[in-house]
């Protein structure tokens, strides 16, 4: 979705390579080092997650000035109070190598660090540092903060205006905007503020590309980018359900200018998570309702539109998950559209995790919409 290689990367990602890492350090935007080589790297992305991308790494650093990257002090260039990393997936195949820009990050925990040093000359030198990093994406920072006071939108005219002025982050304004429906406090976390605003009014949920900035990723399903084949990409499918998230009905709760109730109500009407059979009987799955209410949501229009929008995430892809192992592709994101082969037939369906590190395989888990 906002990774993006050259066409010689995709040609050899299919390929066995050993995946390499790296970073430039950033504080307050300025780049205080370049092309930190990482090890022991894990990346986790989570498309439901509050904060959908989190890793850590070790850093291990020796050079000919003898430099400590151990931080010690809040000022220190690895110190878990500001500092940025730009990481890089290494694309090294022969004689090929590119950087594949992968995210930003920014450290928020320092578990473990260390020097090795030595008497030289009567001194004692560094000889080099180990410094394990955990990190997050930079929807962090948001997630953090909270308003003083209760505050609402400073204009209607823009919801990414008031997304750029509450979260602080430069924009990537991926989908089409339009005004803020009414002029209601935010809720008291700003990144709760953010995914309002981007959910409701957008139909869409926050995205942070490669090179930092926020974007939005639309509710509704896009094209696929990516066909996954046993012959190329796949290594293993697997299968699993559970009813444990899967709602086949969404209930909202809205408040209008008259604080007079709004109601909407959407519902699974076909299938096996149908509500109710024909005859109007009880359906063997049931009921269940995913209630919602959010005083942005003033008019009966927007409740249908966000009830109708939230069951389409939360019904059918739920019900059917795929656990899939392909080879390593640092282009593959969170809420990326695929085909997936099967045994006589074509399934579509949508990424929702990804876990990658340092193996030549990565695991995913996509949400299934049915064949494509």
């Amino acid at each position: 979705m906002s990774r993006f290689g050259s066409q010689e990367v995709a040609g050899v990602l299919t390929g066995s390579f050993d995946p390499v890492w790296a970073a430039d350090l950033y504080y307050a935007g300025d780049r205080r080092q370049a092309n930190i080589p990482l090890s022991d790297v894990s990346f986790d992305e989570d498309a439901d997650a509050e904060i959908q991308q989190s890793g850590s790494c070790t850093v291990t650093w020796s050079d000919e000035f003898a430099t400590s990257l151990t931080p010690t002090e809040v000022t220190d260039p690895l110190a878990p109070f500001g500092a940025q990393l730009q990481v890089f997936s290494v694309i090294r195949v022969g004689s090929f190598e590119e950087r594949v820009q992968y995210g930003w990050f920014e450290i928020v925990d320092v578990p473990d660090a260390r020097d090795e040093i030595m008497r030289f000359r009567g001194e004692w030198i560094t000889t080099g540092s180990t410094v394990q990093l955990d990190l997050r994406e930079l929807l962090y920072g948001p997630s953090k903060e909270t308003f003083d006071a209760p505050r609402a939108p400073e204009s209607l005219l823009s919801v990414w205006d008031e997304i750029g002025r509450v979260s602080g982050l430069p924009l990537s304004r991926t989908v089409a905007d339009a005004p803020i429906p009414r002029s209601v406090m935010h809720p008291e976390k700003k990144l709760e503020a953010i995914t309002n605003l981007l959910d409701i009014v957008l139909d869409a949920a926050p995205h942070m590309t490669a090179d930092g900035a926020l974007s939005a990723r639309p509710n509704t399903w896009p094209e696929p980018v990516a066909e996954l084949t046993r012959e190329k990409e796949l290594v293993h499918v697997g299968s699993m359900m559970s009813a444990e998230d899967v709602y086949n009905r969404v209930v909202v709760r809205a408040i209008d200018d008259d604080a007079e109730g709004v109601l909407a109500v959407a519902e699974v009407t076909k299938g096996p998570l149908r509500v109710r059979n024909p005859d109007g009987s009880v359906s063997p799955f049931r009921a269940r309702t995913l209630y919602l209410k959010n005083e942005l949501v003033n008019t009966e229009a927007l409740a249908r539109a966000w009830a109708a929008s939230t069951l389409s995430q939360v019904s059918t892809p739920r019900a059917q998950i795929l656990p899939v192992t392909e080879v390593f592709n640092p282009l593959r994101e969170r809420g990326d559209v695929v085909t997936i082969e099967r045994p006589n037939r074509t399934l579509l369906g949508r990424v929702a995790t990804i876990n990658r590190g340092m193996a030549r395989t990565q695991d995913l888990t996509v949400e299934i919409a049915g064949e494509a």
